[in-house]
């Protein structure tokens, strides 16, 4: 639409001046309709006065022209409006007027037909000779309460009722579009100023870049919904600062997990070349090449997985799933890891619900993620729990272990990918860091959602909470 290629502040603008040009158009053509009204209904009811005395004279003198105008100068004033009036009968016989009238004051068919039935009618004309514009009574003369055959007329010029009433109209005229135009500035003015926030923000925005996140809008004074605007602009700035520092960190976490494997395949390649070896020796090197060349594809491998399931474009095999056939899965498949670290799995008895819905393979990666995970970090000795209950609608997962626990700084960042707490990176204690963002990953697939908590030193909880009615 066009009104959507002007300006936010002209669009205000127009929109504050349309409304007061009707607004204003509405209340001038009220004011000089009820002045115009009010100012009829005054010569109506001095005309009216003026033929009814007439009328109540007829009884008690005979009625004269000089008599006709003295009641007319009675309730008219001869000096300012210059009243006339005249007494006809039905053949249009004049029995007697005003000697000032200047216009012939016509008996139309209308005032005839309302005479006949008693009534008085006003009429507005336009004398032929003169061509100012009159006013005029016909009032029917009354016996017994039937038409006589008489009517009085009496008139006056609206010469200064139109000079009034074109006087307001010019007044009106030029008061009108001088307080639209003035009221138009004035909203151009006030919206301009309510906007400057916006181009502050702007002018801000633009001289931010990716190196520039950390700065932040300035606020507004007023809580209103400019206000608003920036704090929302600022948690955006937040939020952007927060993923660009997580893809700086992945860059240099893939990096780093890629550059040794590489750098070791280059040093066995190297040695092996270095000079003759016997066939022994070259089956030790390709055996070197063939294990960092698996733990390479199985990062690989891993990242693809998270890419595809953060995509959504994960194929979803939902079915029904029997809780103790599924912990007894995870079991056999952990158990081996747990026993070489002498680690104690403790798995629920009677899991509840008994069945629930899930894609099966993608929530044991999950949740066995968790338990190795969990293995890792626990001392010889102690013990991880995992627990499988049902909350109110949600199917709760929720492993427990007693190890070293997370920092609190590192708990907003433990599920991204290839961060790890321990900045050393100690590759020995197995993973590439990969494995809590798939689970992340996989519990999002089932619309659940998944949480840590830790103490530093105590161990650490995570807990998986699935959906019934998605699952």
């Amino acid at each position: 639409m066009l009104l959507d290629r002007i300006p936010v502040r002209l669009r205000l603008t127009l929109g504050h001046a349309v409304w007061l040009a009707v607004f204003f158009a509405v209340i001038g053509l009220g004011i000089h309709r009820i002045v115009d009204h009010n100012l009829y209904q005054q010569v109506d009811a001095a005309l009216l006065a003026s033929a009814k005395s007439i009328n109540d004279a007829r009884y008690a003198k005979p009625l004269s022209p000089p008599l006709i105008q003295e009641f007319l100068s009675r309730h008219f004033g001869e000096r300012h409006t210059r009243p006339y009036a005249q007494l006809v009968d039905l053949s249009g016989k004049v029995s007697a007027r005003t000697p000032n009238i200047r216009v012939n004051l016509p008996v139309t068919a209308r005032a005839w037909r309302r005479a006949e039935r008693g009534l008085e009618t006003f009429e507005s004309f336009v004398g032929k000779r003169t061509g100012n514009p009159f006013r005029q009574v016909t009032l029917p003369v009354l016996q017994s309460g039937k038409f006589t055959g008489e009517l009085i007329q009496v008139g006056a010029p609206l010469d200064s009722t139109v000079h009034a009433l074109d006087t307001i109209g010019l007044v009106l005229w030029i008061a009108l579009p001088t307080g639209v135009f003035l009221s138009a500035m004035l909203g151009y003015f006030l919206a301009k100023r309510a906007l400057l926030p916006v181009h502050d923000m702007q002018m801000a925005a633009a001289k931010m870049g990716a190196k520039d996140l950390e700065r932040r809008l300035d606020l507004p004074p007023a809580h209103d919904e400019l206000r608003a605007l920036a704090e929302t602009f600022n948690g955006m700035l937040a939020r952007l600062e927060d993923a660009f520092k997580r893809l700086r960190r992945f860059s240099g976490d893939v990096s780093h997990e890629l550059r040794t494997p590489v750098a070791v395949l280059q040093a066995e390649a190297e040695l092996a070349l270095r000079r003759e070896r016997t066939p022994e020796e070259y089956r030790d090197a390709l055996r070197n090449i063939l294990t960092e060349t698996a733990q390479m594809s199985g990062i690989i491998e891993d990242l693809l997985l998270l890419a595809r399931a953060e995509s959504k474009s994960v194929a979803m095999q939902w079915a029904e799933v029997d809780a103790a056939h599924f912990i007894d899965t995870i079991r056999d498949a952990v158990l081996p890891v747990f026993e070489k670290r002498n680690v104690m799995l403790v798995l629920p008895s009677s899991p509840t619900p008994a069945k629930f819905r899930a894609s099966a393979n993608y929530l044991a990666l999950a949740v066995k993620n968790l338990l190795l995970n969990a293995a890792k970090h626990s001392a010889a000795g102690s013990t991880v729990t995992l627990e499988l209950t049902q909350v109110e609608q949600d199917v709760v997962f929720r492993v427990v272990d007693h190890g070293e626990g997370i920092p609190s700084e590192s708990l907003p960042y433990v599920f991204d990918p290839f961060y790890r707490a321990d900045t050393a990176r100690n590759r020995a204690s197995g993973g590439a860091g990969v494995g809590l963002s798939l689970t992340k990953a996989m519990v999002s697939l089932h619309s659940g959602t998944i949480d840590v908590a830790s103490t530093f030193g105590q161990g650490a909880t995570f807990t998986i909470h699935l959906p019934v009615q998605q699952a």
